[in-house]
């Protein structure tokens, strides 16, 4: 996981989205999403690293599952990274850090990916957001857990 998201190994995306259906996937093709959305970062992040490894995974499984990729969320502000605060400082940090973007179609059930769950601060947040905007039904899929303890 360190390197497909430090690392520049995208490639990873591929595999994850295998692994993905593979474990998941007669459920993922069932359950009718309207869109795949990722988690996305700021733009400051992205300029750094390159990519948005959440996206990067979401384009992978929306391309296997047929499921239309959605970048429906964009960060509202920049946020501390989440690896260096406890679970309720994370959700301080979160605090109005997305926004919605209007996309024109009518989004009711998603599921949204992240690359690591470790408190659901995020996908808290996220969903939300989603939720404020008329989103009904929201599901997650993270590629991995995280450790809470630091």
């Amino acid at each position: 996981m360190y390197r497909f998201k430090y690392s520049n190994r995208r490639r990873y995306a591929e595999f994850f989205a295998d692994e993905a259906i593979r474990r998941w996937g007669r459920y993922l093709m069932n359950a009718d999403f309207d869109a795949i959305i990722p988690i996305p970062m700021n733009e400051k992040k992205i300029k750094k690293r390159g990519y948005n490894q959440a996206e990067v995974f979401a384009s992978e499984l929306s391309k296997r599952l047929g499921i239309p990729l959605c970048t429906a969320l964009s960060r509202s502000k920049s946020t501390v990274a989440m690896k260096r605060l406890d679970p309720a400082e994370r959700r301080l940090n979160l605090i109005n850090a997305f926004k919605y973007m209007e996309t024109g179609v009518k989004l009711e059930k998603v599921l949204v990916v992240d690359d690591i769950y470790t408190t659901g601060a995020t996908l808290d947040s996220a969903s939300d957001t989603l939720m404020d905007n008329g989103v009904k039904r929201i599901f997650a899929f993270c590629i991995s857990i995280g450790d809470d303890h630091g």
